[in-house]
């Protein structure tokens, strides 16, 4: 125990020195509009030094969609991968198309890819009766294709009627889908186009490429710029509202990161990639900033990631790996899904928040036991925290198996039972059947507590109620305000006495009534500075003053604790796992939402080792 808090205290020293704005940044005062700034704020920590898996602030959504949204996506090919992400996941996106002949379902209703946005404006305005192609067919050998859908069917239509009767209800469907949505998800693919001249519709492909005849009287080439893009974004929400009589809808944009395959440009086609691109991402990030009701999604920054070195495209440099595709869908689902148990957020357990969705994801599935030798299992209990615990106790290097006790979800609370129960039977609230079994555990020889109000959001909480965040919400008004101190003071120490106390009482009551041969308790983490900034606010952190409230609390600790007894607290090393502010590193957010203060499986890497370590050592000796 001597070891853990000298370690403990040698880390507040290194980490009350705020970091040092960059030299090219110094003014002669020292003070620069960067000094503060989050980590992803700057190249080096924000890219350089950042899993490109998870990019730890590349988004805070405006809103979050929630299984209850009805769902329609639009454009290019990532669309679909939206689409058919959001299916799997039991969320409502419909198909309201008529699926006869059809190559593949995809996006809401069978229009294929709708690579730009004026395509989109005209297809809305078409199923609203206000306009129609003068190229109404293509004809092909067997018969005809739909020029707007060319690639879209198995067959070709037998004839002009048929075609022409799928395209009215195909539009009947475009506007039931339009008119009954909650969230248009839109990507952004191309600015270059192919149209016909007579009417100004823009076609999908050129002619020629898939099916009909490249004419130079009857079609030309467009490549649309900044303001025709943004005029025509403005456009597809006004004529969509206008569909729905002016009932609002929220538009989550995109921009496909795959690149031209060719251009009918002028430039080398890396420049009119690039130019493309350019315009599209421009414009997406312009109106979302001037609408509330529109949020922009960085797919084509994920992908496009210098820190992946190119690793996200196949050899041939544009084709998306599907394990990229899976990366960026895995962040989309992170950050921007409600899941049915996020919507009744609460702060049950041990003052704990956030809380329930973290253990449903990590505990709602049976753990997988099978093939380990039960010679001495482990019983862990914690509240929410328990979820990033929970790999490193399955992988624990004896090959015991282990039995969870999630607190958040438990009827009776253990640590007021543990003079009936000691820590041995565990029931599940009344409603969770489905996904938890009561359990007894009779063989347990050693227990693990995970967090439980020890250190972590335990100091935070000493000074008011830590709420659940919520799309939109102000990170200020769900958390306590903490003071800014410049030293470790007698008060301040005091501050902490009675919380850290309650921990001490809880471990003397389990030495007293329960018979585990060894007993490890491991502190909560501290929540990353982004979240700490979202929450606490700049001026807190800045200011190097959580180190001071961490050691203040080690100090009532210990004078609480007195002699070590059988439960050994095991603190986290903070010198390796902390920026200078204090705060947990960003690159070990478990990063569900910028108010999400738990911390992923990483960050308990050293503690359970150090578990590992003193129980190796203890078998040793037997």
């Amino acid at each position: 125990m001597h070891r853990i808090f000298e370690r403990l205290r040698k880390s507040q020293k290194t980490a009350q020195t705020p970091p040092a704005p960059p030299a090219a940044l110094r003014t002669q005062t020292g003070n620069t509009p960067y000094d503060g700034l989050p980590a992803d704020r700057f190249w080096r920590s924000g890219v350089q030094q950042s899993d490109p898996a998870v990019m730890p602030g590349i988004h805070s959504p405006k809103f979050l969609i929630t299984p209850e949204d009805t769902i329609v996506t639009m454009g290019s090919c990532f669309a679909q991968h939206i689409a058919n992400w959001l299916r799997a996941r039991n969320f409502n996106v419909p198909f309201y198309d008529s699926t006869d002949n059809i190559r593949a379902k995809s996006f809401s209703a069978n229009y294929g890819n709708v690579y730009t946005v004026r395509q989109a404006v005209q297809l809305v305005q078409e199923a609203r009766g206000g306009r129609h192609c003068t190229e109404p067919v293509w004809p092909v050998e067997g018969g005809f294709v739909d020029p707007l859908r060319p690639a879209q069917f198995s067959t070709p239509f037998a004839s002009e009627p048929s075609l022409q009767a799928t395209r009215t209800d195909h539009l009947t469907a475009v506007h039931t889908a339009l008119s009954q949505l909650d969230v248009l998800v839109f990507t952004l693919g191309l600015t270059e186009a192919w149209r016909v001249r007579d009417c100004g519709t823009i076609l999908p492909v050129a002619p020629g490429v898939i099916a009909g005849q490249m004419d130079s009287t009857r079609h030309e080439f467009v490549n649309f710029r900044y303001t025709d893009v943004l005029a025509d974004l403005s456009a597809l929400h006004e004529e969509i509202l206008s569909l729905r009589n002016g009932r609002a809808f929220r538009m989550l944009l995109t921009v496909s990161p795959v690149p031209l395959t060719a251009t009918a440009s002028q430039s080398h086609v890396l420049s009119a990639s690039t130019y493309s691109k350019s315009v599209l991402r421009a414009v997406a990030g312009d109106f979302c900033a001037d609408h509330p009701f529109a949020d922009y999604f960085p797919s084509f920054e994920l992908v496009n990631n210098p820190a992946a070195k190119s690793a996200h495209f196949e050899d041939n440099l544009r084709s998306v790996k599907p394990d990229a595709v899976a990366m960026v869908m895995s962040c989309f689902e992170r950050l921007c899904l409600q899941s049915a148990e996020d919507s009744g957020v609460t702060s049950a357990g041990v003052g704990d928040v956030d809380c329930e969705d973290a253990l449903l994801d990590a505990f709602a599935a049976p753990a997988v036991t099978s093939g380990k030798v039960d010679t001495s299992p482990l019983l862990v209990v914690g509240n929410s925290h328990l979820a990033a615990a929970r790999p490193h106790a399955e992988g624990n290097p004896f090959g015991q198996s282990a039995q969870f006790a999630m607190l958040n979800f438990l009827k009776p609370d253990p640590f007021s039972t543990i003079k009936q129960r000691r820590f041995r039977e565990f029931s599940f609230r009344d409603g969770l059947d489905d996904k938890f079994a009561d359990f007894t555990a009779h063989d347990a020889r050693t227990l693990i507590i995970v967090g439980c109000g020890f250190m972590g959001d335990g100091i935070v909480r000493v000074h008011g109620e830590l709420r659940a965040g919520a799309p939109g919400c102000d990170g200020r008004k769900i958390s306590p305000t903490l003071p800014i101190v410049s030293s470790v003071t007698d008060a301040l120490v005091k501050t902490y006495a009675k919380s850290a106390g309650a921990i001490v009482q809880y471990a003397r009551k389990i030495e007293e009534f329960c018979d585990f041969d060894h007993v490890f308790w491991i502190a909560s983490p501290d929540m990353t500075e982004a979240v700490a900034r979202f929450r606490l606010g700049d001026d807190f952190v800045d200011s190097g003053t959580f180190p001071h409230h961490r050691a203040a609390y080690l100090a009532a600790f210990q004078t609480a604790l007195g002699t070590a007894g059988k439960v050994r607290f095991i603190c986290h090393p903070t010198d390796s796992l902390s920026e200078p502010s204090g705060f947990s590193q960003n690159v070990y957010a478990a990063h569900r939402n910028i108010w999400d203060i738990h911390c992923n499986a990483s960050y308990f890497d050293a503690a359970f080792e150090q578990v590992w370590t003193e129980l190796t050592a203890a078998q040793a000796l037997k």
